[in-house]
């Protein structure tokens, strides 16, 4: 008997039919005996042993329990193991299929990370904020825990050549973009990932994985120093989509045209670190599959990317790591989110085409709210249209779901008077509203029609509350819990969503401080004004002289005309303190203006009353503070 063992989780591959007992390792849960050209696999799930016979060597796998055998003509073997109730699409079989997890409701899950080398933007957010929508909906509504390792991409050509433009330090570049990015992810309320894992922390591991597939012959070394997996000796190429070998270039120090880099050797001023191979970097698609199994082994639940990735960087991985484990099924399911493009435009939103929108632009214009909802209204796997009536759309969604819940909450505290409520009907129309949102979500996370399921339920308790409400009927009995428990489910269902209803309120608050803001700097601009014009002696002069009226009775004319407006002046400097706690303080280059607490602007003003005297003369009328305590100016 002769057998290979897995780095990982120490599967072993048997290689030879042999009549004598096996010991798996401790990893596995099954154990199996060669008779002849039969195996028996016995599961700790059932007493009874599954005969199978075999033509080609197989591998025994296993979690909990015994997985299956694979077989070089499936693309897909359905596991073993929790059964979610979820449907999800799988890109292999092209069909949905039940969402069955190693373990009772604990997922693991690796999520392919941005390359930092700039800016994200709207296309990247889609990505992310649809896959923050999917692992809450595990979470808050089917009882899931999920392990997210997001795999962060910091050395890379792109990274490089960015690096080598701005003659920055590379990697201060990336860990920059990387810190920008995470901060990005938090305002649009993106929840962390478990484990973050960077390209530049897994050198070890990703060299080790190299040489693992090396040693199984199906990786080779180039003249020019590079390693390349050997794709036609692999052999089960192609499991995503079919990918036909190209005429070879010659200039090429590649086999095939479909083999890829594992290794790149390294350029001169290249970041580069040492190896079997010489001095060199990882390619591109190794070291997702290095850090995924180095953290979850030779198989797990999930993995995630944009529609993009599905080749060449999924497809590469695929091969890669199954080249290296020895099975056929490294990832049981992949999810993939559809491309954000701008209305208009059929390309999706990318750097290299310069068609970009930031998110600090989307945010000038949109909240984070809205944005979510825009990736609600579409499922996962389709495309997202960025635009004004898109944006319309998703506003508009949410400001109904808003509205009914400030309804709900008005009636609940006596200030919305209508007709009688049908408790036992508003009851029903909850419970199948919940049930239909519940049954959209397991169909393969299908937010748009949990969002219809919703909508409809927001229409009807528009037609008990709101202006179709029959107000001139008075209610004998007020039924505040079927109203508060429809008001307490909509907010809870946004909340699952990652709808920030608090940030609503919080975005309520800044635009009334910022509207409060706007008057305070109106008021002090005008009386500035009012200031200036009292003050400008040299106007008042001339237009008398134009008068006939003499220099010097002009200027005691002045004083008298003039009075009025400073005393109308020191009003506003009063009343402002006292009703607002804001603070003017005029100096010879201008009025600025502070917010003061209560307690300083009462003292301000009682100092004021017991007898500060005002004495009106001008420009010399002025505090001497000079506006010391105020960051904020009106000078002229």
């Amino acid at each position: 008997m002769s057998f290979k063992i897995c780095h990982f989780c120490g599967k072993m591959r048997l290689t030879s039919r042999v009549s004598q007992w096996t010991t798996p390792t401790r990893h596995h849960s099954g154990w199996s005996r060669w008779i002849s050209s039969k195996v028996e696999i016995i599961s700790p799930l059932s007493t009874e042993p599954s005969v199978f016979y075999p033509s080609l060597s197989f591998w025994l796998t296993g979690r909990s329990s015994v997985r299956g055998i694979y077989s070089l003509s499936t693309k897909w073997n359905q596991p073993t193991g929790y059964d979610t109730g979820i449907k999800v699409y799988h890109p292999v079989v092209k069909d949905k299929v039940p969402l069955i997890l190693g373990q009772e409701k604990l997922a693991q899950w690796y999520a392919c990370g941005p390359t930092v080398y700039d800016s994200a933007h709207i296309g990247h957010a889609s990505s992310y904020i649809r896959q923050d929508i999917i692992r809450r909906i595990m979470g808050s509504v089917f009882d899931i825990d999920t392990t997210l390792v997001l795999g962060i991409t910091d050395v890379d050509d792109k990274i490089i050549n960015r690096s080598i433009e701005t003659g920055q330090d590379i990697n201060q570049m990336s860990r920059f973009y990387e810190a920008e990015f995470f901060s990005d992810m938090a305002n649009l309320n993106v929840s962390p990932p478990s484990v973050v894992t960077r390209v530049t922390d897994h050198i070890p591991v990703i060299i080790d994985f190299i040489n693992g597939i090396q040693q199984r012959g199906l990786a080779y070394k180039a003249q020019d120093g590079s390693v390349y997996f050997d794709v036609k000796e692999y052999g089960r190429y192609g499991v995503f989509v079919s990918h036909p070998d190209k005429d070879k270039d010659e200039s090429s120090h590649k086999r095939s045209s479909q083999d890829f880099a594992l290794w790149k050797a390294c350029k001169p001023g290249e970041p580069h670190w040492e190896s079997p191979w010489g001095r060199g970097r990882p390619g591109w698609h190794i070291e997702c599959s290095a850090m995924a199994s180095g953290i979850f082994g030779c198989n797990f639940d999930l993995h995630s990317g944009g529609e993009d990735l599905i080749f060449p960087h999924h497809e590469n991985e695929l091969a890669q790591s199954c080249a290296f484990h020895g099975n056929q099924q490294w990832v049981n399911y992949w999810l993939h989110t559809g491309h954000l493009f701008v209305s208009g435009q059929n390309e999706k939103m990318s750097k290299s085409l310069k068609n970009v929108i930031t998110l600090s632009e989307l945010l000038e214009e949109y909240t984070p709210n809205q944005f979510r909802m825009l990736c609600l209204l579409s499922n996962y796997r389709k495309k997202i249209e960025f635009g004004e009536e898109r944006m319309k759309k998703a506003m508009s969604t949410m400001n109904a779901f808003n509205s009914l819940i400030k309804r709900c909450d008005s009636y609940v505290k006596g200030q919305i008077d209508c007709g009688d409520i049908p408790e036992a009907e508003l009851f029903e129309k909850l419970h199948t509203t919940r049930r239909a949102v519940e049954k959209a979500f397991a169909d393969d996370f299908n937010t748009p029609q949990a969002l219809a399921n919703l909508m409809r339920l927001v229409k009807f308790m528009n037609q008990l509350l709101g202006e179709e409400a029959d107000r001139e009927k008075e209610s004998s009995v007020r039924s505040n819990a079927p109203v508060a428990a429809v008001g307490v489910y909509v907010k809870r269902l946004l909340k699952q969503l990652g709808l920030d209803i608090g940030r609503r309120k919080a975005e309520e608050e800044t635009e009334t401080h910022l509207q409060f803001y706007k008057a305070v700097e109106t008021v002090v601009n005008s009386r500035s004004n009012i200031r200036d014009f009292a003050k400008d002696k040299k106007f008042m002069i001339e237009k008398a002289e134009e008068a006939g009226i003499p220099g010097d009775k002009a200027k005691a004319l002045m004083k008298t005309l003039y009075k009025p407006l400073w005393e109308a002046s020191d009003k506003i400097r009063k009343d402002i303190l006292s009703n607002a706690n804001v603070q003017i303080n005029d100096a010879v280059e201008g009025s600025t203006w502070s917010i003061v607490d209560s307690k300083r602007s009462s003292q301000k003003l009682k100092e004021q009353q017991e007898g500060q005297k005002i004495t009106i003369r001008g420009s010399e009328d002025e505090d001497s503070d000079g506006g010391r305590n105020s960051p904020h100016s009106s000078a002229r």
